[in-house]
């Protein structure tokens, strides 16, 4: 879906008003340059579908080519000389086993202010950004990204501002690799990206919606240009619950008839400007180099108000202009035909585009995924087991040696199967002398060292992986020792270090860009009714101005939901509360005790009735009025 956060802020294409009458066709060159983009990372799409078949299963799919010539998949092949392609599926183990450690370790951001008088403020905004957390369901979100990030070895997410679900609010969006396009990168902190870019399919509804700008007549034209976009032909396109839509994408065309294809692109651009300094309020600043008339104005304005001040012209603050060349990232979104919908400067503070990647480890500019690392022993465990299973088939076992002349009178070979196959069968006969007697012959052809070989490949694998049965939660041999066991779990964690580190990159750089789109929309209600007083200072007392004019750090911090760090905190909690240094409000406030919340509230009344009665009681008591005796 298109970023929300332009409906306020896009005014059409340069030179087209919100009323125009006509959609500009021009920009080609990057609609061109963002078409040979896409085109560039297909072999890792395809790596990239290949990695997902073998962790999801489908495994023997594969194409090889035959001494004939012909071209058909692993499976189909295997199928062809009469055996099973048979799998056993430990990728999808291993992932399932390394989403759970990451699972384990729940964390959450923390906004440190630079300034330690102001960390009241950082609260604020770790309040904000853990709220964030919580409607956009990000730790849900981050499994389903840490799962395409080992299975492919890349993860994008969007970050953007604007109404959905009933309420206008900071959102983040997981976008399908294959959708994504972006230049060639050598930076692995992708600080020289420059060119980066998404395939939408959206109804006609939501074109219209996003890129008319109030005019009926854009309106018109969008639906004229989007013409093949008919809901009648949805019927024919329910594929659900399937790869096949996202497996076959194209630059130009929708992934489904009735949809409409819209191509955003973000490109940092170099752009002439003027930087300016005020020499009236001492701001720098900069502006479009078609400013320059309005500046020399304000200048004459000024030298003339002093003039008649009595003020000399040497005297005069002007503005001080000198030219310049700055980089900027502009967005443009395109219709297949290279209609140009909408364009315009980043609207954000944060001064880039709103995507946040992650491309691992981008060595020489190559992505390898964790997947990839142990394909090959997953094919030679299946091609073990299925040649186990065909010598097993074709051996000898349970065959009944029946010679001809000791069938009993009255019976039939078949006869002698049915009753031989009975659990209490009895096949009654006189045994003939010098004739041999009936025997069943078993034969074990499996013993050809291929138990062995996959034992050997099952070893491999979590050698190659770091992920280890341990990990995997597996029982350990008899007779290991504890402290092994747990040895061999945190070796298996420390195999995985760089990645859980890779990804956690990710994610600052993720929670970075929310924070930043939170100080730039967010109000004094919108942090009002977020943070309310849990930042040891009314939240009301702060204005937006004073969150923006702040720096911040941000980190990744561990949160109190995991188990050990959760029962270290109330140890320690309890230690301060036992030598006295804080009080049992202060323990209950801070603690992760699950009747925190009930047994403070229990304390706030029975401190409230405790006023109340020591007020009554203080209050004198009024004496009864006497009548006087009357005379």
């Amino acid at each position: 879906m298109a970023n929300d956060s332009y409906k306020a802020r896009s005014t059409g294409p340069k030179g087209l008003s919100k009323k125009g009458k006509e959609i500009e066709r021009s920009h080609y060159p990057v609609l061109l340059q963002a078409q040979k983009a896409w085109e560039e990372i297909d072999p890792f799409r395809h790596k990239r579908k290949r990695n997902r078949n073998y962790t999801y299963g489908k495994q023997w799919n594969d194409l090889i080519k035959l001494p004939d010539g012909r071209v058909m998949s692993e499976e189909e092949y295997i199928r062809q000389q009469g055996k099973v392609p048979l799998k056993n599926n430990l990728i999808r183990q291993m992932v399932k086993s390394v989403l759970g450690q990451f699972r384990n370790n729940q964390t959450q951001p923390v906004c440190v202010a630079r300034d330690r008088e102001e960390q009241n403020l950082g609260e604020l905004m770790s309040a904000a950004v853990q709220y964030a957390y919580q409607h956009n369901r990000l730790q849900e979100l981050d499994s389903r990204t840490m799962e395409e990030f080992l299975i492919s070895g890349i993860c994008f997410q969007k970050i953007g501002y604007g109404f959905r679900r009933g309420k206008s609010d900071v959102w983040v969006d997981e976008v399908n690799p294959n959708r994504i396009f972006f230049n060639a990168m050598e930076d692995s902190r992708h600080w020289d990206c420059t060119l980066i870019g998404e395939l939408h399919d959206m109804p006609i509804a939501e074109v219209i919606s996003r890129f008319s700008f109030g005019s009926r007549e854009r309106a018109v034209q969008l639906r004229q240009i989007y013409t093949e976009a008919d809901n009648d032909t949805v019927r024919h396109n329910f594929e659900n619950l399937t790869t096949r839509a996202i497996d076959r994408l194209d630059f130009y065309m929708p992934s489904s008839p009735d949809l409409c294809r819209v191509i955003e692109v973000w490109k940092l651009e170099s752009q002439e400007i003027l930087n300016c300094h005020d020499f009236r309020s001492g701001e720098y600043y900069n502006l479009p180099v078609s400013e320059a008339e309005a500046v020399e104005k304000e200048n004459k304005a000024r030298r003339q108000a002093a003039r008649q001040a009595g003020i000399p012209d040497e005297a005069v603050a002007l503005i001080e202009t000198e030219w310049g060349v700055t980089q900027t990232w502009r967005y443009r979104f395109f219709s297949p035909l290279g209609d140009l919908l909408d364009e315009g400067d980043t609207p954000y503070w944060h001064g880039e585009h709103p995507y946040v990647f992650k491309l691992y480890p981008l060595i020489d500019g190559e992505v390898h995924a964790f997947v990839e690392d142990v394909i090959d022993q997953q094919r030679y465990i299946n091609r073990l087991i299925t040649m186990i299973d065909f010598i097993m088939g074709s051996s000898a076992k349970g065959v009944l040696l029946f010679p001809e002349d000791q069938i009993p009178d009255g019976m039939t070979i078949d006869d002698i199967a049915d009753e031989w196959t009975k659990y209490n069968g009895i096949i009654l006969f006189r045994p003939r002398p010098g004739s041999p007697m009936p025997q069943q012959i078993a034969v074990n052809a499996t013993q050809v060292g291929a138990y062995e070989m996959l034992s050997l490949q099952m070893r491999l694998f979590e050698d190659i992986s770091g992920v280890h049965g341990a990990m995997q939660g597996k029982a350990a041999p008899a007779g290991t020792p504890s402290s092994l066991y747990s040895q061999q779990i945190q070796y298996s964690s420390t195999n995985l270090l760089d990645l859980f580190e890779s990804f956690k990159t990710f994610r600052e750089d993720r929670d970075i860009k929310i924070m930043k789109t939170i100080q730039q929309f967010y109000t004094d209600s919108r942090y009002r009714t977020i943070a309310g007083n849990s930042c040891g200072k009314d939240a009301s007392t702060y204005t937006p101005e004073e969150v923006r004019n702040t720096e911040f750090d941000l980190s990744i911090a561990e949160t109190l939901s995991t188990p050990a760090l959760r029962m270290a905190s109330n140890e320690f909690l309890m230690e301060l509360f036992r030598g006295g240094k804080i009080s049992l409000e202060m323990l209950l406030q801070n603690g992760a005790f699950p009747f925190a919340d009930k047994l403070l509230q229990s304390l706030k009344q029975s401190q409230t009735e405790q006023m109340q009665a020591q007020a009554q009681a203080a209050q004198p008591q009024s004496r009864p009025a006497t009548n006087a005796p009357q005379g």
